[in-house]
């Protein structure tokens, strides 16, 4: 007979609190999805089909062309559209289990803002670097994310725990992906990383207001 220990009670108890605080992880989840489906639904595309660079641009991707002409707010657009419903499954899950407990941790302003601050930045670098590229996705705040929770992790000494283990799985598909379908590691989303990581680092010693 199976016997809930008082730890695992208490790790289950923590988990639930932190879903539950995590409402901006779960507005920028249903933010997504409703841009996936508004996309298709407004220029008329199956639901599952992949979303080309031509609807992407109408729809508020970037490229370096619109971002020298002055098309900034593409910048933040472009963050919630995607190419393959596949990638955005992938994102919007590492965001859920990677944000809720960034969230959790840095509160939910300093998180919205950590979020869409590295994403932006992501975006930009990676269109200076390729401009003939249409930039879109969540991939580059997923991994400022992901850098920031490493860093966190790094400070607190833990590793083998379920975060941990949820952080390399992130980074090592983002980097297949990045090999088996851009055939480089794309400058916007290492770049991402990065300063997520050296966020992270700042925002971990000034804990949050309660």
């Amino acid at each position: 007979m199976f016997v809930m220990t008082s730890s695992l009670k208490q790790t289950i108890r923590e988990e639930i609190l932190r879903q539950r605080v995590a409402w901006v992880t779960w507005t920028l989840i249903a933010v997504n999805f409703i841009s996936w489906f508004m996309v298709a639904w407004l220029y008329d595309l199956p639901l599952l089909t992949v979303h080309n660079s031509y609807v992407l641009l109408r729809a508020g991707a970037i490229d370096g062309n619109l971002l020298w002409a002055g098309e900034w707010w593409r910048i933040v657009t472009s963050q919630f559209l995607h190419v393959y419903f596949l990638h955005l499954i992938f994102n919007m899950a590492a965001l859920a289990l990677l944000g809720a407990a960034l969230e959790s941790a840095f509160g939910s302003l300093r998180f919205a803002l950590l979020y869409l601050f590295i994403g932006s930045v992501g975006h930009v670098l990676g269109t200076i670097v390729t401009p003939s590229h249409v930039a879109s996705g969540a991939s580059q705040a997923v991994m400022g994310i992901a850098g920031a929770m490493a860093m966190i992790l790094f400070r607190r000494r833990e590793s083998g725990t379920f975060i941990f283990i949820v952080l390399l799985a992130v980074l090592t598909i983002q980097l297949g992906l990045d090999i088996a379908v851009a055939h480089t590691i794309k400058t916007g989303h290492w770049s991402s990383l990065c300063l997520g990581a050296i966020m992270g680092y700042v925002l971990s010693r000034y804990p949050k207001e309660t």
